[in-house]
């Protein structure tokens, strides 16, 4: 038997920092553990991970990561299997009652190399899942809601799906990897963000409230049908996502006949059958103009030509920076000589991001933190402008009241902190950023300067 399937291993080893059974490949991984920093000692979950190193090389990785702050904070540890294939849909599901034991790695590594190695043997492993968890009524609800909202997240799915839950609702993501809109065999499954198709989830001490929208048909026979068999709503939720991923196209509708099929009459009945009488001709009546329609119609325009010029005053409103102003001196001549006129253009405002200016903002902020803002041991080391900017946002959405989170400034802006930047109006009237994701480091900068420099 051809071994496909490898074992994986990563700790924290005092002087030594991060260590991985594929050391070439930590930078890889990385990211795994590092978003767990904010989380307390022994907390995570699983994780199905795909990269292409440097040499064009597929890694697919499954497993268990947890945060080891007792050994240092940002340390990780993690355990489980890779292979150089994609990693087989019904893993995750298969493994997932000894995926969290370090101890059974080898067990369940021996296992996959077994059942998950030939593809024609999956429908046997198929018939080993446990679902009894699908058959606990509430489970299974709030597995449908979660289903409702991933599959109502419009194609293609180049950005991960936010999955928020606790720790005790983990049982929720081996269904939702199996059952949800996105392929199985090209989804991750991780607790930090990522660039692709799969899904983020995001630890947190109380579930989120669920909305009352009705769950889609589809969706409610799906996992039922998953409830008894898990072959049957797998193959399902297969057809779902083939339906849903079809370009749709429109169907031809049958021509109704408003006529009646004419019985073919016999030879003596045409004989003796009188001539049709012609139908009269009807005389087109004269088009009547509508005084109310074309009231309405006016009606329209004038608002339509209304509202354009007010998206024009806004737009104009918006400008970043004023326009240069032209500074015209006069210089007198002698009586026979015309006078001179000079032309000088104001200079553009261009922001300060020297490092002496940085090193200067940073040192009052290290001595002189603003009240009632929390700083990370490692938020003002390696400054850079970019870095010092989050720090300023972070900073602000604290002191404004949009984040009401108890993080600690960090330089890194995290889902939490992403979805405050998209609701805070106070950020957007400052003009921090220059967009939903990155800020803008001239203003945010003097913003901070301002703050905290006496």
């Amino acid at each position: 038997m051809a071994e496909v399937f490898h074992e994986l291993h990563g700790d924290y080893v005092e002087n030594a920092g991060q260590q991985i059974s594929l050391r070439e490949y930590l930078d890889y991984f990385e990211p795994l553990g590092s978003a767990l920093a904010r989380l307390p000692d022994g907390a995570g979950g699983p994780f199905i991970h795909h990269f292409t190193d440097g040499g064009g090389r597929t890694i697919s990785a499954l497993g268990w990561v947890v945060s080891a702050k007792s050994k240092r904070f940002g340390g990780w540890t993690l355990w489980g299997a890779w292979t150089d294939r994609p990693i087989p849909p019904v893993a995750l599901p298969l493994f997932w009652p000894v995926l969290a034991d370090p101890a059974r790695v080898s067990d369940w590594v021996r296992r996959a190399n077994e059942d998950l190695a030939d593809e024609e043997r999956w429908p046997e492993a198929l018939g080993e899942l446990k679902s009894a968890r699908l058959r606990d009524a509430p489970f299974r609800e709030y597995l449908k809601a979660e289903l409702a909202r991933a599959y109502a997240v419009p194609l293609p799915h180049r950005h991960p799906i936010e999955i928020e839950l606790t720790p005790r609702m983990l049982d929720l993501l081996p269904w939702l990897y199996l059952l949800g809109p996105v392929d199985p065999a090209a989804a991750r499954l991780q607790p930090n963000r990522f660039n692709g198709a799969g899904y983020q989830y995001i630890l947190s001490d109380e579930l989120p409230t669920m909305s009352d929208a009705e769950i889609p048909p589809a969706i409610d026979q799906l996992v039922d049908a998953a409830a008894k068999n898990v072959a049957t709503g797998w193959k399902m939720a297969n057809d779902l996502r083939t339906r849903r991923e079809r370009p749709a196209t429109k169907s031809a509708k049958p021509v109704k006949t408003l006529t009646k099929p004419v019985k073919p009459r016999e030879r003596s009945d045409m004989r003796s059958a009188p001539p049709a009488p012609e139908k009269p001709v009807m005389k087109s009546a004269p088009l009547r103009v509508d005084a109310t329609l074309v009231y309405q119609i006016l009606v329209i325009a004038l608002l339509a030509w209304i509202g354009w010029n007010v998206h024009l005053i806004r737009k104009a409103t918006r400008a970043v920076a004023p326009p240069a102003v032209a500074a015209t001196t006069t210089t007198a001549a002698a009586p026979e000589e015309e006078p001179t006129t000079t032309q000088t253009v104001a200079p553009v405002y261009e922001p300060d991001l020297s490092s002496t200016r940085l090193r200067r903002v940073a040192n009052a902020l290290r001595t002189r933190p603003p009240r009632g803002v929390r700083m990370g041991t490692t938020a003002l080391n390696d400054i850079t402008a970019d870095k010092l900017a989050r720090v300023s946002v972070e900073i602000f959405l604290r002191r404004n009241r949009c984040f009401t989170g108890t993080e600690a400034v960090d330089g890194k802006l995290s889902a939490t902190e992403q979805r405050a930047i998209r609701d805070c109006a106070s950020l957007r009237d400052a003009r921090l950023m220059k967009d939903r994701t990155e800020p803008d480091p001239g203003r945010a900068i003097d913003w901070l300067e301002e703050t905290v420099v006496p």
